[in-house]
């Protein structure tokens, strides 16, 4: 399922993040979690789930998606990843026509949240209200 609204989240225990710029941080406590180590994804981002939460419970947000193959497509998207040691950030060319793009696998559990949506998207106007549990466990 494709996600493209604000607030829109996903949870895993393992995702591909693509994006134009990924910046570390730092490290932030996230309710249920503990603490995490924060990226922010900015300039036509994407997270897509590769590795499904076991169970199947949404540990943050009850509304995120859990599904194998799910994935965010926001403007930017805020990522938390219960992890001590940040995960490697590579290149990868030929994104778009002029531009390449970062790459980010993560292997630990992840939570990913989109901060603002494409502008000028037609399908702006969520279908239903979207919630996050507490919101202010997210601001840096």
């Amino acid at each position: 399922m494709k996600l493209f609204h604000d607030n829109s989240s996903i949870e895993c225990l393992a995702a591909e993040i693509f994006s134009k710029r990924i910046a570390p941080s730092s490290y932030m406590m996230v309710n249920n979690i503990g603490r995490c180590f924060v990226y922010k994804c900015t300039r036509n981002s994407e997270a897509i789930i590769t590795k499904e939460l076991d169970p199947k419970t949404a540990l943050h947000n009850q509304h995120s998606a859990l599904n194998m193959n799910d994935f965010l497509e926001g403007e930017n998207i805020t990522v938390a990843l219960d992890t001590r040691r940040s995960p490697k950030v590579s290149k990868v060319g030929g994104f778009t026509h002029r531009h390449g793009t970062q790459n980010c696998s993560t292997k630990c559990y992840t939570f990913a949240m989109i901060t603002k949506q494409i502008p000028g998207n037609p399908f702006a106007i969520p279908p239903l209200k979207i919630e996050v549990l507490d919101p202010k466990s997210l601001e840096l």
